[in-house]
This record gives structure tokens, C-alpha cells and sequence, in this order.
């Protein structure tokens, strides 16, 4: 137990306070009075509130925010305020599109900041306000100042660490190509080519297993072939255009290009190369100029004591001094940041030039530079390479590990282009080619195309352009230096891809049927690869030159044999055509397999048609490989087989059709390289080509108006370029010529001619008001318009100017060329030119009286007169005043054939037997252009003079013909008539009477200029007229009552109508100077020309008074004027005589 607790005694009495006991490590407690001090304070920041501040004049989103809040925004710390003030920007932009135009240097610093913002969504809204509110709005003029901001933030996006922010870049640069895709590609062509081969190198695709995957590599692939599609758009080419217009296009295109770096150092260069000793007075506002091998010389030396000096502290750590070489620095630094990389065949080359390397990527855009640009940098440059300081910048441009070169391929697009057909071949390999013939993947045939075509794209446009290869195509060793470089570089790109695209060319249908979209990328990949392998022709000229050469001084192999030899996948490429043209297989199938060719045969037509089973872009694709094939030296077996294959799927194909468009565009290519020397085609090639044209145009009409000016440009080419008194000149003269008769209008013999009638008075009985006209009882000629009145006029023009080339006029062609001309199934314009072709043509005409003959019938035939119709009943009967410009360029066309004296005297006879003098026949359709034709000839060959045949050298008039010289006053008088009355007829007889004279009766007044002797028989001619005309007239109606009694005419022509125009085709003619002048020395034919006048005047007089009453009162009431006025002209004229009369 223990001890008991000693009570105290009295507990609490005397204690006051009580004691604390304080103890080591305890607290004391806190006073019950003490003051906490232990207290936080913070500002509370309260400004003005968007929401409630008054904003009605400020330009503001659905937020009441600013631009310059939004703005203020995109930078925030927070990704969603971020996200939502470019949101808010898209707004404000759709609400004030203005405030984007004035403050589109701020918006666009601060938008560009924002493309490698680290958050996914930030960047989707970015690409979404650039692409529908910022690039549309300001426009490629206001972004032009702007473009190398916002390219340089994309460039930084695509090499950027994080790889979402290096996908995303390249959808933005797919943005910037969507709108503005010239400033792109002139100006930023060559960085943004730099950056895809750092996007394709080992070293960026390694930095994980998701950049490696095929999925990554098919989003790069995607990106580069969109860019170089949108970079170098296709320009189709209707009608045949060649290479030079787009050449010439891409020129102008290129002189008009923004400012970049590179469209800024191409006009520098450009100015050095067109004045290279431009004195300093020259350009004003430039500073002097250092040459251009002094400069390379300066940055070559600046860059090696860079790089001495950055790669001290890597010798001085590796204890190694030039014993791993460039390779060993490439492996070593692979996957360091900045470090870029090379294929295999980059190291290769970077080796091959020895010399110290600053890195493998500067190695390789050395190389690349070197390759591409090796005397033509220098040249464009402006650099003189005979001189000491060209000799320097020579060889930096030739040391393929040099900073001044590899400087130089930075801003070249075509160092770059090539490492990066470098990079892409490396990507072939991932891919595994191989599989394809046993399991192919959609991924992974996908990706073996769209690399195919960027190659194809990267050499076509840049490395191996199409206009310089007809210059390098028969370049051997001692041809120009820029040929030799062209070659040697197809070579290098043969070396580089051909060994790895020919072990699997051509893709073939697997032994399991594969899905469709499978089977079309592998068609793709197919047409592509061939493509590429068409690339590298030339070098099979190249090496047949250089072994005939080898081949004649050491009696080797032939030069066909070993060049080969040199490219064994020819025969491959030939075969995959022919096969592909002549069975439409552009998927073969492979040995021992299932499956049939059918659906192989279906994936390369789809769309197709009857086109043979090519749609019309692969029957495109096909036909230009082929065409550029054809134009390399291959042996002839191969060509043969080629030309019969095109042959035949160009007679399968429909005459409308777009693949029978592609055959004729193929065969054209091959003309006009062989009129350029760089192929040889037979006449009879060509020939067979020409002969099934015809025939085709008809067959197509209207319908293919491109199929038809490709088929005409042929002809015209292939007609043009013939060289005289060749196999071919006789082929269109005797074969062509006939069968472009039909093209122009037929007449259809009486049986169809009398079908088409009784069709058309059938289906006009059948409508309402089908009374007969006037006009039932005129001869009706039923026409069938050509194929070239169906098409637009610079189309129709084409095969007229052929008929020019195809030589002499045949009576086959001239008789549908007249009934063309005769009709208006020809627009105006084009008839003129066709008859102007015809005039120069019969002048080469073997027989003259062929050519008199188509003149007599153009001029006086019967068609004239007769209404011409089309089979469905159209009218095709020409208008007056067309028929009147066909006769006066038929008769200024005469001086090329002699003359319309030599004409008229040959035509004489048949012209006497026409009514030409007959009154009854005035107005008449035919009669009048064939009384015109004559005056208009006679007026020409009375202004033709004859050099006498004493050799004195003087002239004497032509005479006329006495039987022309007969008829001419009567038809004369008759002409003038019908001239007057049809100027009367106008629908504004006001302005037709406000007319001159001279205008209206214009070939009579020329021809009594020319014989003033024949005006008396001329208006005694009017007098007879008028005279047999009231007798008649005077008859009718003393034989009928008024009422009943027909109104008085004059043939076809109203009576009043016609006694107008005779009293002012007089008044016209006695004032004529060529007249009075003529008259003034002989008083008894001016005494004759005034009594011949008052008999006009005395014949008016005495019209019938109830020819007042009728339809002509007006025309009757202006003749008594008209006559009065006409005495009044001949008293001052002519003196007292005339006032006796």
C-alpha cells in the first residue's frame, strides 16, 4: 500500500492567487485579454464591368468586349480564357469586319503568337478564326506585308518539340494554302520545303514511337502533297496547249510575285543577270554591289570559325581528331535537338566530298546544292566563272560541306526538293513495298502513292522542269554545260529512287480479292510510279548516244543493246502501257492467282464510260506517259508496239468522249515534238491519224466543242508543218480535202429534199393559221448545215483556215463552200473569212475554168433565188444585206485572180442569157443580188486599166464585153430602183430618206463614176420603166372595176415605191461630178441627159391618179415633189435648156 496523502490544513483560506507552474518545452497560456495579431490582409481590385458599362459607339462582341480586350486575352495564363477570346474575336470580326482592316498589323502579331500555343484547343479555335474570319476579310493584297510574320511562326510551329503542335503546323500552313497560295509558294517555297525534310528526317520522326507509326507518316504525306498540289496547280490546258504557255504563264506569275525572301533574292539575281555591268548611276536607290564570289567567300569563312569553335569542346571530350569523319558525327548526334539528319543516300554523298562537316544536315543541303545548282547558281548569279573571283565562288559551290554553299541551298528550293525525294524514298522502305503483292493495307498503299506523287511533283516542278527537258533530251557528253548538269542530275535521282520503286512495279491484284478502296490506291500507285519512271527516259537517249559513240571506236555491243542494259525496267513500263491500252488493265493480276482480271480492269474505269476501261483521267495520265515515252529514243519494237496500242484504244472511244479528247491531245504532243526535231514520225503515221477526224467532227456536232478544236488543231498543225510535194501534201489534198466538204453544208438531192417538204407542209397544215403564203410558190432548196455551224466561232475558224493548207480547191470541196456562203447556216464574220480563203486558194487552181465556174454560181446561181431551209424547216435563207457584203468582198477579192475584166469577159455568154433587164423580175430575191454582182463587176473592171502592149508604158481603159456593155443600163437602172425602194421599205423611212444618195444607190453611182457616158441610157431606162409599168397599170384597171382592181407595181415592187426611187436615183445621178464633168464640153449629150430627165419628170406626172387612193399615197405624194425638186437641180446645173423643158 502506499503511503496516505497528508491533508492540508485549511485549503484555501489566505490564497489569493494561484500559482502557475511552469514547465521546460510547455506554452505558456494566452491572457484572456491578450490581442490576436495573427491576421492576413489582401487588396480587392473592383474596376468598371464590361457587362454594365455603356458601350453603344465602341465596336464590341456579344461579350461588350473590345479588340483590344480580346486581344489582351489571347495571352492569359488560363487555356479556356485563351480559347474564348479568340472566340469573342471571331465575333467582333463578323459584326465590324471593319476593325480588322485598320488594325490588321496588331491582330495579326497577336494571332501569329498564338499557332504554337501548347493547348490543342486554343490552336483548333485559332485555325478556325484565320480560316473563316481573318484570311477571307483582308485578302492577299493586305496580307502580303504581313506574310513573313506569320510564316515565320508556322516554320517555328513545324520544328517545334512537341509533336501536336508540329501536326498542327502543318493544318495551319494547309490554312494559309487554302487562301493565299501564290504568297506562300513565291515567297516562302524554299523554308517551308526545309522544314518538311526536318519533318521527314530520322530525327524528328524518332523522338517517339507515335511519330514513327504509319498513321504519323500518312498525316506528313498528307500535308505535303496538299502543299505541293496547291503549290503547283495544274492548268488545264484546252484546246492543246503546250508547255511553253505555262511556262509563260508561271513567268508572269512569278514577275508578279509578293515579297519574300526568296521571290526578294530571285529579283536580285535576276537584275544582276540582265545588267551585269550596270554602272552604280544605273539604280540610284542601290548601294554598290560586292561580287557575288567575294560574298560566299566572306560567309564561307565566317562559318569555319564558327564551327572551329563550336566543335573544340566536342574534340577536346571525344579525344578524337579526324577518325570517325562526317559519318561518325551523324550517328553520334542523331537524335539531339537541332542536329536535322540524312538518309543513307545523304550521308553517302556528304562523305563523298570529304573536308570538314558542320553536320550532317548542312552536309546534305551542301550536296543537294552541288548537285543541283553547280554552274547555274553561279550564272544566275551574275558571276563570270572565267573570272579569279568566279573561279573561288566556283568551287565553294562545288565543295559540298561549305556554309556558303550550304547558305546558298537554304534559299534554294531545288537543295531542298532533292533531300527531300532523298527522305522520301527512305519513307518508301518503311512502308514495305513488299507486302503488297500478298496482304496489302489501304494505310500503307495510300502512303506509297501520295510518296510517289510528291516526288513526281518535286522533280516535274522543280529538279527536272518539262520546258528544259526537250533541250537536255539529246544532251550527251559534248553538249552544253547545262544539259550535261540536267542529265547528271536525272541520273542522280535515277540512282536514288528507280532501284527501289522497279523491284515492286507494277503493283498487282493479290490473290485474295482486296476491298475497293484498296484496289484504287493500288492504280494510284501504279499510274504514279510509271509516271516517275517516265521521268528518267532521257537517260536511255543519253546512253545510246554515248555507246554509239563507244561503240563505233571500240566495235562493241549496239547502243540499243547497252543502253538497255543501263535501264532494264523499260520493257516493264512498256508492257504495263500496252496492256493498260489495249485491255484497259491498270491493275494486273498476278500469276496462278484466283481472282479475275475484271475487277482490275473496273478500278482503272470508273467513271469511265466507253472509254475501254480507263476513266478519262487515267486515260490522260496514260496517253502523256506514253507521248512523252514515244519522244526518247526506244527501240523501235517498243515504239510500234506503243503507237498500234494507242491506235486502238482511240478507236474504242466515243467521238464525245474525254479519253478520245486525251488520244488526240497525245497525238499532237507527238507532231510538234516531231516538227521540232526531237521525233521522227512517218507521213504515212501521221496520215492514219488525220484520216478518221473527219468523221469524228461530224459525229460530235456541237456537243464536244473541245474535242473538235483539239481534232481541228491537229489538222491544222499536222497541214501547216507539210513539207511541200511530200506524201502528205498529196494525202490532204486528195484524201483530207473531200472529207472536210461535209463540215461546211450540204444540199440534199431532190428525194430527201421533197421528204423534208412534205414533213414541214405536214406539220404546218396540222397548226393553227395554216394558210399558204406568199412565199409557197418560191423554190425551196433544203440545206443541211455542218458540223462547224454548230460550234463557237474561234472553234469554226480552225477549220476554215485549214481548208488554206490543204492546197489547191477541188471541185468536191468548192460546190458545198457556194451553197455554205449562199446560206446563213455560217455566222457573217466566219463566211467572210472562208470566202477570202477560197479566192486565195483558186488562184492555185489548175483549171481557171473550174474557179470561173464556183464564181459564176456563188455570184449569179440559181440558189439565189430560192428559199433555203434546214431539214427540221428552219430558215436559212441569208438576209440582203449579208448577201450584199459576200458580193463586195467577192469582187475586192478578184485582183488576186486577174482582175473582174478577165472574169466578165469569161462570163459573158452565161450572163446574157439571165433576166437581168426584165422589169417583171425587179425585186425578185434572185435577180436583184444577181443585178447587183453585175454592176458591182462591171464597175470593178471599167476602174482596171491595161498596160498597152506597144511597151510605151501608157494605160487605156478596159473595154466591156459587148453583151455585159448591152444589158449594163437597163440592169443598172433596174439595180438603183430596187436599192431606192428598199431604202424607202426601212422601218424608219425618216432616217432612210435623211440618207445621201450616194449612199443608198452606192453601185450604180461607182459605175457611172467610172463611165459617166452611159447616165443618159441609164435614165431613159427609168423613163421605159415607168412608162410600161403605168400602161400596164392603166390596163388593170380599165378591165376591173377600182374597188376590185390589184394595186399597180412594178415587178415585185409597189408602183409609187418604184417611181420614188427613179426620180431620186435620177436627182443622184445628174449631180455627180464624174457626170457634169463630162457632159462639159459635149452641149448635145447634155442636151440629151436633160430630155431624158423631163421624161422622168413627164412619167411621174402621168402615174394612174387612183394609185393616190392606195397602200403607196405617201410615196405617191413625195413623187410629184421629188420630181419637181429634180427639174429645179437639172435648171442650176444645166442652164436654159432644161428650164424650156
Amino acid at each position: 500500500m502506499g503511503k496516505p496523502k497528508k491533508k492540508t490544513r485549511n485549503p484555501g483560506v489566505g490564497v489569493d492567487f494561484k500559482r502557475v507552474k511552469h514547465k521546460v518545452g510547455k506554452k505558456l497560456p494566452k491572457a484572456r485579454n491578450e490581442t490576436d495579431t495573427d491576421f492576413k490582409s489582401r487588396s480587392i481590385n473592383l474596376p468598371n464591368q464590361a457587362v454594365r458599362e455603356d458601350r453603344s459607339n465602341v465596336a464590341v462582341n456579344y461579350q461588350n468586349l473590345t479588340l483590344k480586350e480580346l486581344l489582351n486575352q489571347t495571352s492569359h495564363h488560363n487555356d479556356k480564357s485563351r480559347k474564348h477570346s479568340l472566340v469573342g474575336l471571331a465575333d467582333l470580326f463578323g459584326r465590324h469586319p471593319e476593325q480588322l482592316r485598320l488594325h490588321a498589323a496588331q491582330v495579326l502579331g497577336t494571332l501569329a503568337e498564338r499557332i504554337v500555343d501548347g493547348d490543342p484547343g486554343v490552336r483548333s479555335a485559332l485555325r478556325g478564326l484565320l480560316s473563316d474570319n481573318v484570311l477571307p476579310v483582308l485578302g492577299a493584297d493586305a496580307l502580303r506585308p504581313f506574310m513573313p510574320v506569320i510564316m515565320a511562326h508556322v516554320c517555328g510551329a513545324m520544328t517545334h518539340l512537341s509533336l501536336d503542335v508540329r501536326n498542327d503546323a502543318l493544318l495551319f500552313l494547309d490554312v494559309m494554302m487554302d487562301h493565299v497560295p501564290h504568297l506562300v509558294a513565291d515567297g516562302f517555297l524554299a523554308p517551308c520545303l526545309a522544314h518538311f525534310c526536318d519533318l521527314f528526317s530520322a530525327a524528328h520522326r524518332g523522338r517517339s514511337i507515335r511519330a514513327q507509326s504509319l498513321a504519323a507518316l500518312s498525316k506528313l504525306l498528307i500535308a505535303l502533297t496538299s502543299f505541293l498540289r496547291r503549290a503547283f496547280p495544274e492548268e488545264a490546258a484546252a484546246g492543246g496547249g503546250g508547255a511553253a504557255d505555262k511556262d509563260m504563264a508561271a513567268g508572269a506569275a512569278a514577275a508578279a510575285a509578293g515579297p519574300g525572301p526568296s521571290s526578294l533574292r530571285a529579283q536580285v539575281a535576276a537584275s544582276l543577270a540582265a545588267r551585269p555591268g550596270a554602272s552604280l548611276g544605273a539604280d540610284r536607290s542601290r548601294r554598290p554591289q560586292r561580287s557575288a564570289g567575294d560574298l560566299l567567300q566572306q560567309l564561307d569563312e565566317l562559318f569555319r570559325v564558327a564551327a572551329a569553335t563550336s566543335r573544340a569542346g566536342r574534340k577536346a571530350r571525344s579525344k578524337s581528331v579526324g577518325g570517325g569523319g562526317a559519318a561518325a558525327d551523324v550517328d553520334k548526334n542523331r537524335h539531339k535537338k537541332g542536329r536535322g539528319s540524312v538518309s543513307t543516300t545523304e550521308v553517302a554523298a556528304a562523305d563523298g566530298g570529304g573536308g570538314a562537316s558542320g553536320g550532317k544536315g548542312v552536309a546534305a543541303a551542301a550536296a543537294a546544292l552541288a548537285a543541283v545548282t553547280a554552274p547555274a547558281a553561279a550564272t544566275a548569279a551574275g558571276m563570270d566563272l572565267s573570272a579569279p573571283s568566279g573561279s573561288a565562288a566556283a568551287g565553294l559551290l562545288g565543295a559540298p560541306t561549305t556554309m556558303a554553299a550550304a547558305l546558298a541551298a537554304a534559299a534554294d528550293p531545288r537543295a531542298s526538293a532533292l533531300r527531300l525525294v532523298a527522305l522520301l524514298m527512305d519513307c518508301w522502305l518503311e512502308c514495305n513495298p513488299a507486302q503488297l503483292t500478298t496482304a496489302p493495307e489501304l494505310d500503307q498503299a495510300t502512303a506509297l502513292a501520295m510518296i510517289a506523287t510528291a516526288c513526281n511533283s518535286l522533280i516535274e516542278r522543280l529538279l527536272l522542269p518539262r520546258h528544259q527537258q526537250a533541250a537536255a533530251g539529246g544532251g550527251g557528253g559534248d553538249g552544253p554545260a547545262e544539259q550535261r548538269q540536267r542529265l547528271a542530275l536525272t541520273q542522280q535521282l535515277h540512282d536514288l529512287a528507280a532501284r527501289r520503286v522497279t523491284a515492286h512495279f507494277p503493283a498487282v491484284m493479290p490473290p485474295v480479292k482486296p476491298p475497293a478502296a484498296v484496289v484504287e490506291a493500288l492504280v494510284r500507285l501504279n499510274l504514279q510510279t510509271a509516271e516517275l519512271l517516265g521521268r528518267f527516259l532521257p537517260l536511255l537517249s543519253a546512253a545510246q548516244q554515248t555507246d554509239q559513240v563507244q561503240a563505233h571506236a571500240q566495235s562493241q555491243q549496239p547502243a540499243a543493246a547497252a543502253a538497255a542494259a543501263a535501264l532494264p525496267w523499260v520493257p516493264s513500263i512498256v508492257s504495263y502501257y500496252v496492256v493498260a491500252l489495249e485491255q484497259g488493265v491498270l491493275l494486273p493480276v498476278a500469276a496462278g492467282t484466283l481472282s479475275d482480271g475484271t475487277a482490275a480492269a473496273a478500278a482503272g474505269g470508273q467513271g469511265g464510260g466507253g472509254s475501254g476501261g480507263l476513266s478519262a483521267a487515267a486515260a490522260d495520265t496514260v496517253l502523256t506517259a506514253v507521248a512523252a515515252a514515244l519522244q526518247q529514243r526506244l527501240d523501235d519494237a517498243a515504239a510500234a508496239r506503243l503507237m498500234a496500242a494507242v491506235a486502238q484504244f482511240a478507236g474504242r472511244q466515243s467521238p464525245r468522249s474525254g479519253a478520245r479528247l486525251a488520244c488526240i491531245r497525245m497525238q499532237h504532243s507527238l507532231l510538234k515534238a516531231a516538227v521540232n526535231g526531237r521525233l521522227f514520225l512517218a507521213d504515212g503515221v501521221v496520215a492514219g491519224w488525220l484520216e478518221a477526224l473527219p468523221k469524228l467532227l461530224w459525229e460530235a456536232g456541237g456537243g464536244a466543242p473541245e474535242v473538235s478544236a483539239a481534232a481541228l488543231m491537229l489538222m491544222l498543225d499536222a497541214a501547216r508543218f507539210a513539207v511541200p510535194g511530200s506524201s502528205m501534201c498529196d494525202f490532204l489534198s486528195s484524201t483530207l480535202q473531200p472529207q472536210l466538204a461535209p463540215l461546211f453544208a450540204l444540199q440534199l438531192p431532190p428525194r430527201a429534199a421533197k421528204a423534208a417538204r412534205g414533213k414541214r407542209a405536214s406539220g404546218a397544215a396540222a397548226g393553227p393559221g395554216a394558210a399558204a403564203g406568199p412565199d409557197e410558190a418560191v423554190d425551196v432548196a433544203v440545206l443541211l448545215p455542218g458540223a462547224l455551224s454548230k460550234l463557237p466561232e474561234p472553234v469554226a475558224r480552225l477549220g476554215v483556215d485549214l481548208i488554206y493548207h490543204t492546197g489547191a480547191l477541188g471541185a468536191p470541196l468548192l460546190k458545198p463552200l457556194a451553197v455554205a456562203l449562199s446560206s446563213s447556216a455560217l455566222p457573217a464574220p466566219l463566211a467572210l473569212r472562208l470566202l477570202d480563203v477560197a479566192l486565195f486558194r483558186l488562184r492555185d487552181s489548175p483549171d481557171p475554168a473550174l474557179a470561173a465556174s464556183w464564181l459564176l454560181t456563188l455570184l449569179f446561181g440559181p440558189q439565189h433565188g430560192q428559199r433555203l431551209t434546214s431539214p427540221e424547216g428552219g430558215d436559212l435563207s441569208p438576209a440582203w444585206q449579208r448577201q450584199r457584203q459576200l458580193v463586195d468582198a467577192a469582187v475586192m477579192g478578184l485582183g488576186r485572180l486577174g482582175g473582174a475584166a478577165p472574169l466578165l469577159a469569161v462570163l459573158a455568154p452565161q450572163l446574157a442569157a439571165l433576166p437581168l433587164t426584165a422589169a417583171a423580175s425587179a425585186g425578185a430575191r434572185g435577180a436583184r443580188l444577181q443585178r447587183y454582182s453585175l454592176v458591182r463587176l462591171s464597175a470593178a473592171a471599167l476602174g482596171e486599166v491595161e498596160v498597152k502592149a506597144d511597151g510605151g508604158g501608157g494605160k487605156e481603159l478596159q473595154p466591156l464585153p459587148p453583151l455585159v456593155a448591152a444589158a449594163l443600163p437597163a440592169a443598172a437602172a433596174l439595180c438603183g430602183v430596187e436599192a431606192g425602194a428598199a431604202a424607202s421599205a426601212e422601218p424608219d423611212a425618216a432616217a432612210a430618206a435623211a440618207l445621201p444618195y450616194r449612199s443608198t444607190f452606192g453601185p450604180v453611182v461607182q459605175l457611172l463614176t467610172e463611165r459617166p457616158a452611159l447616165v443618159t441610157a441609164v435614165v431613159r431606162h427609168l423613163t421605159e420603166l415607168l412608162r410600161e409599168a403605168t400602161a400596164s397599170a392603166t390596163a388593170v384597171t380599165a378591165a376591173a372595176p377600182p374597188p376590185a382592181a390589184a394595186a399597180p407595181t412594178l415587178g415585185c415592187l409597189p408602183l409609187p415605191t418604184a417611181a420614188l426611187a427613179a426620180v431620186q436615183l435620177a436627182q443622184s445621178l445628174v449631180k455627180l461630178q464624174a457626170v457634169r464633168a463630162a457632159l462639159a464640153a459635149s452641149a448635145s449629150e447634155r442636151e440629151g441627159l436633160v430630155a431624158a430627165v423631163g421624161e422622168v419628170a413627164e412619167a411621174v406626172r402621168g402615174l394612174p391618179v387612183a394609185v393616190a387612193g392606195g397602200v403607196g399615197a405617201e410615196h405617191a405624194a413625195r413623187c410629184g415633189l421629188e420630181s419637181q425638186r429634180l427639174m429645179q437641180t437639172v435648171t442650176d446645173l444645166y442652164g436654159g435648156k432644161a428650164a424650156a423643158v
